[in-house]
């Protein structure tokens, strides 16, 4: 691939990740080659990120086990094979097993571990190693996940959905020069929300949720002063100059 088709398809998922010594597998990007797309996926448990490039040739035999890298070795590629808009160099992605080299009381001994290997054509090279924690994979299943949130239905109407307004920047990554960003939500305000950047990026966020099962529905926009205000009524009556309901915008 190019190296611009590296940056673009781990930059979207970086702001999925989270930085905490107690939960190491929730800094980590999950590099996983499908049958006919690689993937890049991060999660920090509220917000999924899922970023997709198409292989040119799709491959159904036995796929390659996902490899977690950790964020910093992703940041570390992303500092090492650079591009601009005039030099775009190849850049070769291999994932596999590699020797790993360990030293067991002074000596030193080698076992074979899964790993993704850039190299670039003028010979840089960088190795990024499988972090996995086993029993502690929170993307296991992200593909379920993703897909039953694709099919199901998406045109229910909500009375409002509370979200994590820490969370609202980190979608932009994912949309490249004249994409759209959509948001779809599901049949309950509890259902995670899904994202998509056209073709290439989907994306689950949780909604924040109060009480028990789907919880309280927010207040009523028309009960919040900005109509009264901004519809030209008397704030103590809520009747209008023109005589106008101002709930309901009738004239």
């Amino acid at each position: 691939m190019a190296t611009s088709e590296w940056h673009q398809l781990v930059k979207p998922v970086l702001p999925h990740i989270t930085r905490d010594a107690e939960f190491p597998e929730l800094s980590q990007v999950r590099i996983e080659a499908g049958g006919s797309s690689l993937y890049a996926v991060a999660t920090d448990r509220y917000t999924l990120g899922a970023e997709r490039r198409p292989l040119a040739r799709v491959d159904r035999g036995q796929p390659q086990p996902p490899v977690h890298v950790r964020d910093s070795d992703v940041q570390a590629s992303l500092k090492l094979f650079a591009y601009t808009k005039d030099s775009d160099p190849p850049l070769s992605v291999t994932i596999g097993t590699v020797s790993i080299p360990v030293e067991v009381m002074g000596e030193v001994d080698r076992y074979s571990g899964m790993a993704v290997t850039l190299q670039s054509a003028a010979g840089a090279r960088l190795v990024m190693h499988d972090r996995r924690i086993p029993g502690r994979d929170p993307l296991d299943g992200w593909q379920r996940r993703v897909s039953a949130a694709v099919g199901r239905a998406q045109a229910a109407t909500l009375p409002g959905i509370d979200l994590q307004p820490g969370h609202l920047g980190r979608w932009a990554a994912a949309v490249r020069a004249g994409e759209r960003l959509t948001m779809w939500t599901g049949p309950r305000r509890s259902s995670a929300i899904l994202v998509t950047v056209e073709g290439h990026f989907a994306g689950l966020w949780a909604p924040m949720v109060w009480g028990q099962g789907d919880g309280p529905a927010p207040p009523d926009p028309a009960g919040l002063p900005w109509l009264a205000e901004l519809d030209g009524a008397d704030p103590e009556t809520g009747e209008r100059a023109d005589g106008g309901d101002s709930v309901s915008g009738d004239r």
